[in-house]
């Protein structure tokens, strides 16, 4: 993220004033930290609010939709808090009504706007597979044009082929099997190179003037020489030469001046987060003692005038035949359900998911569904089941999860409503029969 910053600011004063060279003075009183910088720290600050959440580690962290989700509706809420205090910062007409639109919509552009801000996704991917799904949820949000898609996955993948020691050639080669022909070299294009803001006449000129580079320095200087939209380009090309060379102290402290103290701020916190990542969530059985807490917070929500003895007398009994699972947000129990297993029905296995609690203030974040969500997927590699719930909540939460409503006549409270999970067949033979057949459990 600093090279993208120091590409943006060095750049600033060339935008519309191209200089052709590599001799210039790196920083000078015209410089200014534009709209490059700012969604770039924009983006890290959205990383960071969705890491704050949690994720599960890195092998089923893959497949954690609601974490992904969670920074693409976070990039839309960072990028217009942070992009409305900077009205005048050099936004193209389209991003700026989309800054500081009520109802902000992807606008199917495939502008550079799309790879010079995407730095830290690359950053902060475990994998190169995790880089490019980030990538994608954070630039859909804008450029959903699948040219602004590719650009901002192109700077993304030799970012993080960079930060993990890729050398150039291998990083040429995937650029070019998989995203531009780099079958030019800027002294080629120099000189008739014209000002553009699509990914598709940047994105490659930026990761030549990488390519070319023989330092950090010289990759921003060599990406000011191209002309063009200097800074975006300069941008781009200073993020991979960043994961690539490093930066050297002396420019980080003097790019940095130029960030006013929210900005300076959203940077050093970005610094103290790579540190330590994502608030890592795990999905494990509940101990003895966890249990016994999960029992007092939920007789708060499902006492039925019960004391709270009577109640856990009630329900460790069902411990008998069912595991009690938890999320472990960094020691903190998030979310908790319990996978009951009961009598076969129609020759099939019949689970029941039962006390589904989150504590406040975990409410409302995506954890009982992340929980559901591996719960089920571990229920289902044993083949066909039948899997029922009592829902105390709106059956639309379920429904989303493929539950479906057991019709009228085969329900045996009104209160919480049963559920089923199964595949068709299964659920036409069970509402085809008797009411004896569906499981009370709760």
């Amino acid at each position: 993220m600093l090279g993208a910053i120091i590409g943006d600011v060095v750049g600033s004063r060339f935008e519309f004033n191209n200089y052709r060279s590599k001799d210039f003075e790196l920083f000078a009183k015209a410089c200014e930290a534009t709209d490059d910088s700012i969604m770039t720290l924009a983006v890290a600050n959205a990383i960071m609010d969705a890491g704050k959440f949690g994720c599960l580690p890195l092998e089923k962290g893959i497949s954690n939709r609601e974490y992904y989700l969670r920074v693409e509706a976070l990039v839309v809420k960072s990028m217009q808090k942070i992009g409305r205090n900077y009205p005048h910062c050099g936004y193209g007409n389209q991003f700026r009504r989309w800054v500081f639109s009520e109802n902000p919509q992807p606008y199917n552009s495939f502008g550079n706007g799309a790879a010079m801000r995407i730095s830290p996704a690359a950053v902060a991917a475990r994998s190169e597979t995790e880089a490019r799904m980030l990538t994608e949820v954070i630039t859909r949000v804008t450029h959903n044009h699948p040219e602004g898609l590719k650009g901002a996955e192109a700077i993304a993948v030799a970012i993080f082929m960079a930060r993990n020691g890729a050398d150039k050639e291998t990083i040429r080669e995937r650029i070019n099997g998989y995203f531009y022909p780099l079958n030019f070299t800027i002294d080629e294009i120099r000189n008739t190179y014209q000002f553009n803001e699509t990914c598709q006449e940047t994105v490659p000129q930026a990761i030549q003037a990488f390519l070319e580079s023989a330092s950090f320095e010289d990759a921003i200087r060599t990406a000011i020489s191209v002309g063009g939209d200097s800074d975006t380009l300069a941008a781009i090309t200073g993020a991979i030469a960043e994961a690539y060379y490093g930066v050297p102290n002396e420019l980080e402290e003097k790019a940095l001046s130029y960030l006013d103290t929210d900005l300076r701020q959203i940077y050093d916190d970005w610094q103290s987060y790579l540190k330590t990542g994502p608030e890592t969530m795990t999905i494990r059985e509940a101990t003895q003692p966890e249990r016994e807490l999960l029992f007092k917070k939920a007789h708060q929500v499902w006492h039925k005038n019960r004391t709270l003895a009577e109640y856990i007398w009630d329900n460790s009994k069902e411990d008998a035949f069912g595991t009690r699972y938890i999320i472990d947000r960094g020691g903190e129990i998030v979310s908790s359900l319990i996978i009951l297993r009961l009598g076969a029905i129609i020759g099939k296995k019949v689970y029941g998911i039962g006390s589904v609690l989150t504590p406040k203030p975990h409410t409302g974040k995506g954890y009982a569904t992340i929980l559901l969500k591996n719960c089920l997927k571990e229920i289902e590699k044993d083949g066909d089941a039948l899997i029922f719930l009592y829902s105390d909540i709106n059956p639309d939460f379920y429904k989303r999860l493929g539950f479906r409503l057991l019709p009228k006549e085969l329900q045996k409270t009104p209160k919480s409503p049963c559920m089923v999970r199964c595949g068709e067949q299964n659920w036409n033979t069970l509402i085809n029969g008797s009411i004896d057949r569906i499981p009370e459990y709760f």
